[in-house]
């Protein structure tokens, strides 16, 4: 159980056959902008070492200064002449930090737009007016990003039109499955009072059957695929959105990330910026598995297998707790009869994954509600039952698994399939307790009986989904939860960079710090592993490196 013992792999299973031969993990360099030998000393690196040497992009020496043989004396000089001594003054050394699911070009797009987290009904209206008159006349959909209910109680198309007139508005959810426009912009989608709904979507109604002007999950999926595609038309406006994300994600200590990049404009200019030393991230890309056109173009893209690599398809099961769309067992707490919004289920799921077994890819498949769930397990069990190992191996994952039937919790390991959860998602308890009832809301987010069931759990943010997507915050919110769904520091810490690296397909040669593995590593300014727990997310991320090369500094 030593490769991955928080995630519940053994090393000699036929699913996770052990490390890859040391020639085979070479070719993995092989396009990989190389650097100046480096040594660091006077660090804390595991529990008793404090050099490490990267060469190559990759670590080839972890130990103590000054012992026999080590490649440093007691003072920190290499012991070559070739190689630049830095002194880490105590810092405490991590693997780089793996996010296992972002949205890396619309990260970079909101970056620029108005933020609207937060706010109420009117500092939204303030807001919106104040960005649409700085435009002057512009007649282009006006986008904007982040409210939520509990600032937003009663959104309404009524409040858009007074600030915007005539302008097509739309105003996202934070979870990004749910949005509120105005009537120009329901005039554009062609919603009016005689609209039916979309599949897997909702077009919420007043009393009187007229559109409010919010519209969920599929609903609000044309506003998102023409702004999304306009996006992937513009390979200048892509690098520029790929550039602010990856310095946020450097900032952050990120440097690896699963990517929901969807479309093959997106990989082309990843590859130009990977050619360039621009991608100071290394990105699994992954393609929109609902449209196979898309999917399989994606495919014909250059991948180099070390900073840009091809990712599962992605679909969606469901919504977002938040807009009451998450598929559940039972109904909402707060919404009778409501059970959410099944999005791909039933003999289409079943279709999917025997596709995607067959074809030997792997699927990512968005599930926040335990109705969802519970679909996926029942579909991937009846999927394996005629070559279990054929169906582990690819590591088919299940993308938030917000909550889960108590029942279900062991079918993870049976069947193989990965846990990838952001406990950014943990949020107020009481919050929690409106949408889906006390006894379910202290069930959610169970990482600890994920974990003990011997499931294979990694950790990311659903970047720009949540507030913030710092690992450190993630981190936090997985150990100092008031839940006996808690797990332990460095539990946290390897679903941040193994557990990740493992639901990638990568663990053999990423997320740890031991000779052989990329030299991507975080520097933070206190011990993670002595401060009081609660004092993780004031920690700062001093220093982030990507093979071998500093990305990001705060310290001189």
């Amino acid at each position: 159980m030593r490769i991955l013992g928080v995630i519940g792999i053994s090393t000699g299973s036929k699913s996770n056959p052990g490390r890859r031969p040391a020639q085979a993990r070479s070719m993995l360099w092989k396009n990989v902008n190389n650097t100046q030998d480096t040594l660091l000393y006077n660090a804390r690196i595991g529990s008793d070492n404090d050099a490490l040497l990267m060469q190559g992009g990759r670590i080839t020496w972890v130990g103590r200064a000054g012992e026999q043989g080590s490649r440093c004396s007691s003072n920190g000089q290499p012991d070559d002449a070739r190689i630049l001594p830095r002194n880490m003054r105590g810092r405490r050394l991590l693997p780089g930090f793996h996010d296992n699911h972002v949205h890396a070009l619309t990260l970079g797009d909101l970056a620029g737009r108005p933020d609207l987290t937060g706010l109420d009904e009117a500092a939204i209206r303030r807001v919106v007016y104040e960005a649409i008159v700085s435009e002057g006349n512009s007649r282009e959909p006006f986008l904007a990003f982040g409210w939520d209910y509990p600032g937003w109680p009663d959104p309404h198309r009524r409040v858009l039109d007074e600030v915007a007139g005539d302008r097509p508005v739309a105003l996202f959810q934070f979870s990004g499955h749910g949005a509120c426009v105005n009537t120009a912009m329901l005039k554009v989608l062609k919603i009016d009072d005689r609209t039916p709904d979309p599949a897997g979507g909702v077009i919420v109604r007043d009393s009187a059957g007229s559109p409010t002007g919010v519209l969920r999950d599929a609903a609000a999926n044309p506003i998102h695929q023409k702004r999304f595609f306009r996006l992937n038309m513009n390979r200048a406006g892509i690098r520029t959105r790929f550039l602010k994300a990856f310095e946020i994600f450097n900032r952050h200590g990120i440097t690896s990330i699963g990517d929901n990049t969807w479309l093959v404009p997106s990989v082309w200019v990843l590859n130009r910026m990977r050619r360039r030393g621009e991608l100071t991230c290394r990105v699994h890309s992954w393609p929109y598995g609902a449209s196979r056109m898309a999917a399989r173009t994606m495919a014909l893209a250059r991948y180099d297998g070390a900073l840009l690599r091809r990712g599962p398809w992605k679909y969606f099961l469901d919504g977002a707790f938040s807009t009451h769309t998450a598929w559940l067992c039972e109904a909402y707490e707060n919404d009778a009869g409501n059970v959410g919004t099944p999005v791909l289920h039933g003999d289409q799921l079943r279709s999917v994954l025997g596709y995607l077994t067959r074809s030997g890819r792997s699927g990512a498949f968005h599930a926040i509600g335990d109705r969802a769930v519970k679909e996926f397990l029942d579909s991937s069990e009846a999927t394996a039952a005629s070559d279990p190992d054929r169906f582990r191996s690819l590591r088919h994952r299940l993308e938030h698994v917000q909550i889960v039937q108590q029942t279900d919790i062991p079918r993870f390991a049976g069947t193989g399939v990965l846990v990838a959860a952001q406990p950014h998602a943990i949020g107020d308890m009481e919050k929690d307790i409106r949408l889906i009832g006390e006894i379910r809301a202290r069930q959610a987010y169970p990482y600890r009986s994920l974990l003990d069931a011997g499931a294979a759990l990694s950790f990311g943010s659903d970047a720009p989904a949540e507030p913030t997507l710092a690992p450190l915050e993630g981190i936090h919110k997985a150990v100092n939860r008031d839940s006996d769904q808690r797990v332990s520091v460095e539990e946290a810490i390897r679903c941040y960079t193994e557990g990740s690296a493992y639901a990638e397909g990568s663990e053999q040669w990423k997320g740890r710090l031991e000779p052989g593995y990329a030299a991507d590593i975080v520097a933070l300014s206190e011990d993670i592993y002595a401060v009081p727990a609660e004092a993780i997310r004031t920690i700062k991320v001093d220093e982030t490196i990507l093979n071998g090369r500093v990305v990001f500094s705060r310290v001189s």
